[in-house]
């Protein structure tokens, strides 16, 4: 009898419970969700946005709700249009998961960290002292404008050095949100999204692949062999990561992600067909 219990028990313990999450389709459900609220968010930017305009508010909300009674009254008439509406819904909410990367593992907090503005401003003395002109002190404050051409060469420096900084941290690229992340960061491009970013990486024949696997998510970035590729030469390493070679130097301070140099700040936005 006891034997028999101890052949039975091992079968016991090797069958494997069905979860909902080994299921495909329902352990995306929750990735759904989180861009069903997320595209939720967008309408509502879109409607505040109307604030700006006199009235444009209440008319954006008319919008709205004309659009909804129309749909409603037209399913009066033709049932059929609810699987119309529910397919539609589920393409949108599945293109807000892609573009915003919440498909790839990233969070709504991680949206929104990306997209706050910088705390850390520089503190001045806005006083003008009394031999000074207010225009004097006006010139020497603005800082200087910088071409297309030179934001542009910026802006290709700082990927290069984001792609050798990450190569010296074990990784083989960068991803793009994690550059738009630094440059935001500086307080830069604030009205900057992720797919701009892209845009103009295409733009400036930088290439990105669709998805780079870093940390354990998938996502755009810059490989650094494609990169090499495109320059036709190796990277060029940030002056930050070029080690001492002088001997019993000390040791040098953790080295930070290279910040974007002040000509990003104004890069011109790419065109959409881009």
């Amino acid at each position: 009898m006891t034997s028999k219990l101890t052949k039975a028990n091992p079968v016991k313990q090797e069958r494997r419970k069905i979860r909902l999450e080994y299921i495909p389709f329902v352990r995306e459900l929750p990735v759904l969700g989180r861009a069903a609220m997320v595209a939720l968010r967008y309408v509502g930017a879109w409607l505040r946005a109307g604030d700006e305009e006199r009235g444009g508010f209440f008319v954006r909300v008319g919008v709205l709700l004309l659009a909804g009674y129309l749909a409603l009254y037209l399913t009066k008439k033709h049932p059929g249009l609810w699987y119309v509406y529910s397919v539609t819904g589920l393409v949108v909410v599945m293109i807000v998961a892609v573009r915003t990367g919440l498909s790839a593992g990233r969070t709504v907090e991680d949206l929104e960290a990306a997209h706050a503005p910088s705390k850390a401003e520089p503190q001045g003395n806005d006083s003008v002292n009394d031999h000074e002109m207010a225009g004097e002190w006006r010139s020497e404050t603005t800082p200087p404008q910088a071409t297309s051409a030179e934001a542009d060469a910026g802006f290709a420096t700082f990927v290069e050095h984001s792609v050798a900084f990450a190569v010296r941290q074990g990784r083989k690229g960068v991803h793009t949100d994690t550059l738009l992340e630094r440059i935001h960061r500086e307080g830069m491009l604030p009205d900057w999204t992720e797919p701009m970013i892209r845009r103009k990486c295409k733009a400036l024949d930088i290439p990105v692949r669709i998805q780079m696997g870093i940390k354990k998510r998938n996502y755009y970035g810059v490989h650094i062999a494609d990169l090499e590729q495109a320059l036709g030469r190796a990277l060029r390493i940030p002056a930050q990561l070029v080690p001492d070679l002088t001997p019993n130097a000390p040791a040098a301070p953790p080295a930070k992600p290279p910040a974007p140099p002040p000509e990003v700040a104004f890069l011109q936005a790419p065109a959409n067909s881009a």
